[in-house]
């Protein structure tokens, strides 16, 4: 873990803000997603099923990130999917009240989130020469850990107290938009580059 570190602490830094922010944002809202439905009105078997409809239009995000990769490169693709996926979720939160349109903003954010994620990791391991990019998965592995545990705690918090649907995916929703911000700022870009 410390060669990732040594080899650049703000290629590194980055990385960890791209990860955790696209990760939480996806985590928070795949977690607790089923639960703010219900609470605005939706009926139990729908929030489910509406949630791993989400999961699954993923599936086409991935596909088209797999024919955008090369063609626009993956610091902007992740510059893009990351504040995008933070707005549909904001747009989710106005119109949570309305069924269709909630359904069909949640589908969009699916699509969005699914086509940052795999980028993700493609990207983050071609920014490190081979001896530090086998410790990506660990990086991955870490940040994740340490988002997974802020989406269960502060978020059970904010529903206890009654915070309602908006200020639920709040911290996801920042989360995004600013490790787009960084990813924008601080990263290399790394279309068709020759891997060390």
């Amino acid at each position: 873990m410390r060669s990732v570190w040594q080899f650049s602490w703000k290629i590194t830094a980055a990385a960890w803000s791209l990860f955790f922010s696209i990760l939480l944002v996806y985590y928070l809202s795949l977690t607790w997603m089923p639960r703010i439905l219900i609470g605005a009105g939706f009926a139990e078997y729908k929030a489910f099923v509406t949630t791993a409809s989400m999961a699954a239009v993923g599936f086409l995000g991935v596909v088209v990130a797999a024919l955008l990769v090369e063609r626009v490169g993956r610091k902007w693709i992740l510059a893009i999917t990351g504040p995008l996926s933070a707005l549909t979720l904001v747009i989710v939160a106005f119109v949570v009240d309305i069924p269709t349109a909630a359904v069909f903003w949640l589908l969009v954010f699916g699509f969005v989130v699914q086509v940052a994620i795999p980028v993700l990791y493609a990207y983050v391991s071609e920014l490190y020469p081979t001896e530090p990019a086998r410790h990506r998965v660990r990086l991955g592995v870490h940040v994740l850990a340490a988002g997974g545990g802020l989406r269960t705690v502060d978020l059970r918090e904010l529903l206890l107290a009654g915070a309602g649907p908006g200020n639920v995916l709040r911290p996801g929703r920042r989360a995004g938009a600013a490790g787009g911000a960084v990813d924008g700022v601080l990263l290399p870009e790394t279309r068709q580059r020759r891997l060390q």
